[in-house]
This record gives structure tokens, sequence and C-alpha cells, in this order.
């Protein structure tokens, strides 16, 4: 054992640091590959029996509703495409069998609907929508209903309506000549004079809820406009 010792101790400098080398590479090396072999061994088995997302079912076909669908509230009135929006009123059923839903002039397809009950309909709004055109409900052989009109903007609209307490303005409202205020107790006009940069629209009175709000040019075609969602309620 001295004489061995003895031996190494005579090693050059270089020597002795190539013999550390090869000792920890035939040491460390099988051991990395077996750890990597059996990590790799772990994400395999995991992958293998997670569970995958299961797509959403298609919607049976309910019931037709006994009796004629009625569309009391949408909301946002107004909103962009892929904003979601609320239909409520009643007898709508639960995916009724021979059912189609239009806003804006476009028929939803089911993958966008995320909710149809009896009294609630949650839709995201599609693309190609019409300004002022309502959503429209038609059931088996009733009648189709409409609501008010609705309102689409988009990042470059220049109108926007706001409102504080009970009064309600407009900015930006170039081209527009009219607005249509749309309640449950009927609706009210008023005529926009461009003479400021915000002009007062309406005041609402303590028992009015806005339904929908529509602007119009001198050839009574709507024009969009945006709103903040949180002065209006939404």
């Amino acid at each position: 054992m001295n004489t061995l010792f003895e031996k190494i101790s005579r090693l050059s400098y270089p020597m002795t640091l190539f013999i550390a080398s090869f000792l920890t590479l035939i040491t460390v090396l099988p051991l990395s590959i077996y750890l990597t072999r059996r990590q790799t061994n772990i994400v395999s088995r995991a992958v293998q029996t997670s569970s995958l997302p299961t797509p959403k079912p298609s919607p049976i076909d309910g019931p037709v509703p006994t009796r004629q669908p009625i569309i009391s509230r949408v909301y946002p009135w107004v909103g962009k495409v892929a904003d979601a929006i609320i239909i409520e009123g009643s007898n709508f059923g639960t995916y009724p069998k021979n059912r189609r839903l239009a806003i804006g002039g476009v028929v939803v397809p089911d993958s966008a609907i995320a909710e149809w009950t009896d009294t609630r309909i949650e839709a995201i709004i599609p693309p190609g929508v019409q300004q002022g055109i309502p959503a429209s409900l038609r059931i088996d052989t009733y009648p189709i209903v409409e609501s008010v009109p609705l309102v689409f903007y988009n990042e470059k609209t220049p109108v926007r309506l706001t409102k504080q307490g009970a009064s309600i303005s407009i900015s930006g409202a170039t081209g527009v000549v009219k607005a249509i205020l749309y309640t449950q107790n009927g609706t009210r006009e008023t005529q926009i004079s461009l003479n400021s940069q915000l002009i007062p629209l309406f005041t609402l009175s303590p028992a009015e809820e806005i339904q929908s709000i529509l602007l119009t040019d001198d050839k009574e075609t709507p024009i969009p406009y945006s709103i903040n969602p949180t002065e209006f309620g939404f």
C-alpha cells in the first residue's frame, strides 16, 4: 500500500489530473444516463396516464316550449365581435329542437352559445353583424321574436356615450343627427346640435331602465358608438 502511495506521489501534476478526470467520468456518466432514462420513463408514463380534456358534447335537442318565446331584455345592447351577450325573456325552452338565434343578422352556431335555458341565453357576438339590427329568435313554428336594435363597434369607432348619474351625453358625434332611447316604457328621441364637444342627450327618470340607444345620421343610417360598461351598469 505504501508503495502504491509512493508511486502516486511521484506522478506529475498533469498525469494526476488526467487520472482524476478519468475516474470521475467513468463514475458519473453511468449514473447520469440512469437518472435521465428514469426521468424519461416517468414523464412518458405521466403523458400516457394523464386524462385528456373531453370535448364539450353538442347539446341534445330539448322539447319545444308550449308557449311563444318572449324577449324582454338584451344586454349589453352595445358590444363588439367576440363579446358575450345575454338575452333574457321567457319560453325559450332548454336547447329546444328547431331553434335559431341570430344576432345582428348573423345566425349564431351552437359552438358560440354558452347557455340556453327557458329564461336566459348567453352567446358570443359573431363576425359580420350589421349595425342597428336586433337579436332575433325562432323556435320551431312560432313567429320570430326580436329585441330592440343592437349597436356594434370596434377600436376605430370615434363616437362615445357617457353616463353620469341619470344624465347621458355624447362625444365625437360627427355625422350624428338623432338619438333614440329605448326603455321599458317606450321610446323617445332627441335631435343633436353639434355645438360642443360633450352634448347632453337624455336624462333618465328614476323608473327608467335603458334597453338600447340608437344613433342615426340624416339618412336614418345607424351609427356605431362605444361606452364604458361600468358607467352603464354592465
